[in-house]
């Protein structure tokens, strides 16, 4: 059985700018003054391979060559050296705006649009009014592109770059300026697509979507692939090289806290050995940093009698604790609690400021324990918990534990598989009787 063809390969791609300090620079180089110019390397030797129907998010921080690749496959740019090959439609949303014109009406820029994209203008004129409801931009479609805001001129984009039912869809961070409800429809209908086979390549600084809803990740640095995998994996080191790089205050070591507050930047990780053994095996290690005016010394789950746990029971109290120590003298100490997906969805977030709970001082050695008492109403699954803990004067963590416990949530409270809460639902048919 011969392997299934791969609906993008970028085989051993470069690309590289020659940089000008100024035009007349460009100029004396092409009259024969020697090289004016910097060469710089947005890719080197870039190579990866993407699957039919896979949603593959591409992660860097800014300059890392996200874009100029996004450029290459959507064929806009040229490669200097590689190959890319594609198997099927591409669409591109790579620019706000891009290839529309400011003066023309959003039902003009439709037509413009969808030409740009290769297709027919039958085509477009048939999938027209299918665009502009899913834009819902109402009157404003003919109304002047330049009207719109940033978030109406997403909605037109997206919504013209589907209407030629791409095989692959390009999407660099266009869907970051739309409000939340559209980003919603956009993101649940990637999941249409992908169920029709279209493959999604995503760039996005929000770590939590690319965790949300790529199958598989890649991390670009300097223009080169220094990770791939599945997209929580690659998530997670990538938010762990940029707290490194981010921060200026130290690390909390994870089981002894700092005399002072170093000046240099580090991070550690440690495993939680209590959830790995209660779930029977090995969990991702915890992601820590902060300044080390304070440390989270213990983290736990306790059940009605006190008893630590990780695995919870559907509608059963629980309560969480975490027990902090400052190393400095504190005016107003916030501790909070978060609870993700394995995806890294966030359920649930709660702190002080707004359950209108005073903030604790604290003297140098002395300690609090922060409680949280809830019910379950998480579906079975997998989670995980972070705490923090921080000052509103600093504008930093003192300590941040991410995913500092693994919790597991067992039994069957009747709801599908892929719910995330109970409600407590009650279902029932009603019965009419027979139509006369």
């Amino acid at each position: 059985m011969s392997t299934p063809r791969p609906a993008l390969r970028i085989a051993g791609v470069s690309k590289h700018f020659e940089i000008y300090a100024s035009p007349a620079q460009m100029l004396l180089e092409l009259i024969g003054f020697g090289t004016r110019h910097e060469r710089f390397s947005a890719l080197t030797d870039v190579s990866f391979e993407i699957g039919r129907s896979e949603v593959v998010g591409i992660v860097g921080r800014n300059g890392a060559g996200k874009s100029t690749l996004l450029k290459l496959v959507a064929g806009t740019l040229a490669a200097d050296a590689g190959t890319i090959e594609i198997d099927g439609r591409i669409s591109a949303i790579l620019e706000l705006g891009t290839g529309f014109h400011p003066d023309y009406s959003g039902r003009e820029n439709i037509v413009m649009g969808g030409l740009c994209l290769g297709m027919t203008r039958r085509e477009i004129v048939a999938k027209q009014e299918e665009v502009v409801a899913f834009s819902e931009l109402g009157d404003f479609i003919d109304r002047p592109f330049r009207t719109y805001s940033s978030g109406m001129q997403a909605r037109l984009c997206f919504a013209t770059a589907l209407a030629c039912e791409p095989t692959i869809l390009i999407v660099d961070e266009a869907l970051s300026v739309g409000d939340v409800r559209f980003q919603r429809k956009c993101f649940a209908h990637f999941e249409t697509l992908r169920a029709r086979g279209t493959t999604i390549l995503l760039v996005s600084h929000d770590m939590n979507a690319v965790a949300q809803i790529c199958d598989r990740a890649v991390w670009l640095e300097r223009g080169r692939v220094v990770g791939a995998g599945p997209a929580k994996e690659v998530a997670e080191n990538y938010m762990r090289a940029m707290l490194s790089n981010a921060t200026t205050a130290a690390v909390v070591a994870p089981t002894t806290a700092p005399t002072s507050a170093p000046n240099a930047s580090s991070v550690t990780t440690s495993a939680t050995p209590s959830a790995a053994t209660a779930l029977g095996g090995d969990i991702a290690p915890e992601i820590r940093y902060g300044s080390g005016a304070a440390v989270i010394e213990h983290v736990e789950v306790v059940d009605a009698a006190g008893n630590p746990v990780n695995l919870l029971r559907p509608r059963t109290a629980y309560t969480l604790r975490a027990h902090v120590r400052a190393v400095q003298a504190l005016d107003d100490l916030h501790v909070g609690f978060a609870i993700r997906t394995v995806r890294g969805v966030e359920l649930f977030s709660i702190n002080p400021r707004p359950q209108r709970v005073a903030p604790v001082p604290l003297a140098p050695g002395e300690s609090v324990t922060a409680e949280v008492a809830f019910t379950n109403h998480l579906a079975p699954g997998d989670y995980f918990l972070t705490v923090g803990a921080w000052g509103l004067g600093e504008g930093a963590h003192h300590d941040r534990r991410v995913d500092v416990l693994q919790l597991h949530v067992a039994g069957d409270v009747g709801a599908l598989a892929q719910s995330l809460v109970d409600l407590e639902a009650k279902y029932r048919f009603v019965s009419h009787g027979a139509v006369q």
